[in-house]
């Protein structure tokens, strides 16, 4: 029973580091949410697995069944009515609210409940249930249950503290897409800008080519070209007025020389049909954060009409942040006594901080060494009192990558607990949230930046509340400067706005603007006269669009009325293409990370390639006589090599079938004891080491060639880690279900805390020297073979100094005779 739970704890623990890096590579929590409780339930060993939210109102808390997974012969209950919207308080839950609303967990055998609660619990056939929280920015979101429909399950610490990290990560996916989601949509709020504004838009290359690569449609209305027409070679230079082109250009052309960041210029344009249209063009010339020129973004303001009311476009300075190669997952385990002492942290933080985890591994301060200063105590702080209490360490702070550069790291741990309630480890699980952050910042200048436009700017800003016609709730103070009344007026009066319609537009413009009642999905665009208080008429541009919550449910109408007659919009245009400049940065990120594997396999592909090259090659020149001697030797090189090679390629492609599941040993009773003999004897690695062989005979059911593999791979090993000299022992033995196979030697033995890391793929010891073959999955292969025989691989200290690595293979014995 003892060795199911390990075995349990052990699924849950893979199943939460698999459910951090599902999240983590799929851009929606909710796409991935299927496969982590599919692997949360196979991993718990429960008969249901589900996701709650909550909904707070009218002073009750509801919530609603959003995805479950079933194990096989248990009913589904999503479909039942009663799982939507539920009541808690009024359903006799209201303890679950006080409970999970403050971190804690409910667990339990359903007889054991309140009997309100037990009710629902026998509906659904749930014999005990575990209900861990999930907190999305500190507040209760709602949880993940686990029920178990077979048997009165008692929930282990250990797994319970498994699953809250589990949930913690499910938070901290639903954190991510919220972000993610308003991102977008500041995205597209301001890509409607520049499509719809009456300023001409457009992006030229730095140079003397004068050349536009980007113009907005706007073009056509004005010029009467099309953007497709215009982004030709020499189109704006043809279409200029003569008048004017030498001195326009002339003016480009030093700018250029003299590498200036503005440009600013007023001048004549002729259009398609002959008119002459007068143009204000200002444009900045954008840079990488080295200084090195980008392009030229542009804003052209038909100014015809208008020509003694300028207004001056403010670029923003060009901001580039390089984001982090890759967002990644670290695992870490720490000894429950002593936390500066890591048993184990997964390769991925050397791509997060810089660090390679033997650094981390042999260092005893490395992580608070690199806390940011202004993080440093408040981080330090909470870590001493989770570590003093025994309560889960969930804090986000600053730490700084080995090249200096700053990364924001959400870090949570949770202490796991044995059945008898003594601390085994903590288990922890640092995120990379710098984008995260870097996306708040920029949605709160966002909207610093619109707060400024909507006060600032001479456009009306309003929203209207959808109370079976349009009444409006806020419209921005410049309204009395466009139309002679205040806000305060304009919000006392809801027939204000129809009632300064000008006569001859008031029944097209109230006609499109009831059958957009009708419709929510239209989008509001009209430009129409009104009438100012002193009599005079204002031409306005009005743009409304149905702001919708997160479910689709229709908000309100926001809208913006321009003066068209005065001003042209265009200032917020630049974070709209810094967004797209950012999402571009970060596709070219991730192309990058595909070369990872590679690189770790590379060196060792080519390094016999090159050796089998350069002595084929020797071979074959003519102009060198080798003795019979000496192509002997350089035959069994290229041969010893080619072994190598092969042998590299055989270990890769059996990594990959085991990942996948694919490989099946090919059982045959054999003799282990004769069989680990011959492949000792047959060695040709053991040549500077004291081999000892002590096998006896184990006749059971294996594959065989599998274990001759298990031991060449431990023999290279013990070999490969060890000095000239090394005693080397190897042992077979029958035990208990299956037989024993020992490979000890008196060398320096394991590095400290390696243990767990040691059968892990493309891992290598600290003492294997600085260029030894391989690339790491000697031990994954032992382990993984073991296992495909039903049984485990580990390593202990040897006692009297060195290592001893074991392997169990399961099998049925046989007698010697057969």
């Amino acid at each position: 029973m003892q060795e199911d739970t390990v075995r349990r704890e052990d699924a849950i623990l893979k199943a939460v580091g698999f459910t951090a890096e599902h999240f983590l590579r799929t851009a929606d929590w909710s796409e991935a949410v299927r496969d982590v409780l599919a692997i949360l339930g196979e991993a718990t060993g429960a008969s249901r697995v589900h996701v709650y939210d909550i909904d707070r109102r009218d002073n009750e808390v509801f919530c609603t069944l959003r995805h479950e997974w079933v194990a096989a012969g248990i009913a589904p209950v999503i479909a039942d009515p009663v799982e939507k919207d539920f009541p808690l308080k009024g359903g006799g839950y209201e303890r679950w609210i006080d409970e999970l609303g403050t971190g804690a967990v409910i667990k339990g055998l359903r007889r054991e409940f309140p009997e309100s609660e037990r009710q629902y619990l026998e509906n659904e056939d749930t014999r005990s249930i575990l209900v861990v929280p999930v907190f999305v920015e500190g507040e209760w979101w709602g949880w993940i249950g686990f029920d178990d429909c077979l048997s009165d399950r008692e929930w282990a610490p250990a797994e319970v503290d498994g699953l809250r990290a589990a949930a913690g990560t499910l938070g901290a996916a639903i954190y991510r897409d919220r972000v993610d989601r308003e991102r977008l949509e500041t995205e597209q709020k301001y890509r409607a800008l520049v499509e719809n504004t009456r300023a001409i838009i457009y992006t030229e290359p730095p140079g003397t080519e004068l050349t536009s690569i980007y113009v907005s449609p706007r073009i056509k209305e004005v010029l009467g070209y099309t953007p497709e027409e215009w982004i030709e070679p020499g189109a704006w230079v043809e279409a200029m007025h003569p008048d004017d082109r030498d001195r326009v250009v002339g003016d480009v052309t030093r700018i250029e020389s003299e590498d200036e960041g503005i440009w600013i210029a007023d001048y004549r344009m002729v259009s398609r049909d002959g008119r002459v249209v007068w143009f204000h063009d200002e444009a900045v010339l954008i840079r990488d954060r080295d200084g090195k020129a980008l392009y030229w973004q542009g804003v052209m303001h038909d100014t015809t009409e208008q020509r003694e009311a300028t207004s001056r476009l403010h670029e923003a300075e060009a901001r580039y942040r390089t984001l982090v190669e890759k967002i990644p997952a670290v695992i870490y385990v720490e000894d429950p006594k002593d936390l500066t002492s890591l048993r184990y942290i997964s390769p991925q933080v050397e791509s997060m901080l810089g660090y390679p985890t033997e650094e981390w591994m042999a260092s005893q301060n490395l992580w608070s060494s690199i806390l940011y200063e202004d993080d440093r105590e408040r981080t330090l702080a909470v870590d001493r009192e989770s570590t003093a209490g025994g309560e889960p360490f969930i804090v986000e702070y600053r730490a700084v990558h080995k090249d200096g550069h700053t990364v924001w790291i959400h870090d949570e741990a949770t202490l796991v607990r044995d059945d008898d309630g003594e601390p085994l480890f903590w288990h922890g699980l640092m995120l990379d949230i710098t984008d995260q952050k870097a996306s708040e910042a920029d949605r709160r200048e966002a909207e610093t930046r619109f707060q400024t436009l909507v006060e600032q700017t001479p456009a009306v800003t309003y929203v209207d509340k959808l109370e079976g016609r349009s009444v409006t709730e806020y419209v921005s103070p410049q309204v009395e400067a466009m139309f002679g009344y205040s806000a305060e007026e304009w919000l006392k009066d809801p027939d204000m706005w129809e009632n300064l319609l000008h006569p001859e537009d008031r029944d097209r413009v109230i006609g499109e603007d009831d059958r957009i009642e009708w419709d929510a999905d239209y989008q509001f665009i009209q430009e129409y006269r009104m009438v100012a208080r002193d009599g005079h008429v204002v031409w306005v541009h009005d743009e409304a669009s149905l702001v919708r919550d997160s479910e689709g449910k229709p908000l309100n109408w926001q809208g913006v009325m321009v003066d068209v007659t005065e001003l042209k919009r265009a200032q917020d245009l630049e974070k709209a293409l810094e967004v797209e400049r950012g999402t571009s940065q970060r596709l070219r990120d991730l192309d990058e990370m595909k070369n990872t594997f590679l690189t770790a396999v590379s060196h060792d592909l080519r390094t016999p390639l090159a050796a089998i090259l350069g002595l084929a090659l020797t071979l074959e020149r003519g102009d060198i006589a080798l003795t019979p001697k000496e192509m002997g030797d350089l035959t069994r090189r290229i041969a010893g090599n080619a072994r190598k090679l092969d042998k590299l390629v055989t270990d890769l492609l059996d990594l990959d079938r085991l990942s996948r599941g694919i490989l099946e040993p090919n059982r045959h009773p054999t003799d282990v004891g004769a069989l680990v003999r011959k492949v000792v004897d047959e060695s040709d690695v053991t040549t500077s080491h004291r081999v000892q062989v002590e096998a006896e005979p184990v006749i059971i059911a294996v594959d065989g060639a599998k274990v001759e593999r298990i031991v060449e791979n431990l023999l290279a090993n013990s070999v490969r880690h060890t000095p000239v000299g090394t005693h080397v022992w190897i042992a077979v033995r029958p035990v208990e279900g299956g037989a024993l196979i020992t490979v000890d030697d008196d060398g320096p033995g394991l590095p400290e805390g390696s243990r767990e890391a040691l059968f892990e793929p493309f891992r290598q010891g600290t003492g294997a020297p600085q260029h030894s073959p391989g690339v790491g999955i000697g031990l994954s292969l032992v382990a993984r073979f073991a296992e495909l025989h039903g049984g485990r691989a580990w390593a202990e200290e040897r006692e009297g100094g060195g290592a001893s690595f074991r392997v169990f293979l399961a099998g049925e014995k046989e007698s010697p005779s057969g």
